[in-house]
């Protein structure tokens, strides 16, 4: 997967992540019931501070061979204040 993100008056960074959804012995990673499953993955080891006051743009590739992914419904990113 890529990530794109752009700062408020920013050049946009993009990061490539591999990031593992299922593996050949358990299965789908995460926890769910049935078909449905939800995986939070962390994209980045150390908080990334949004110090600058603005817009913030957030956008997800998918850079697999299969596309769409099947078995994916949703994605997603979510912000978290730091604890």
């Amino acid at each position: 997967m890529n990530i794109y993100l752009q700062f408020p008056l920013d050049t946009i960074r993009k990061q490539q992540l591999d990031l593992r959804l299922a593996t050949d012995d358990r299965g789908w990673l995460g926890s769910g019931m049935d078909d449905i499953f939800e995986h939070r993955i962390l994209v980045t080891r150390e908080p990334q501070y949004l110090k600058t006051p603005g817009i913030y743009k957030f956008r997800l590739e998918n850079i697999m061979r299969e596309d769409p992914l099947e078995y994916v419904m949703n994605v997603g990113i979510r912000v978290e204040k730091e604890k």
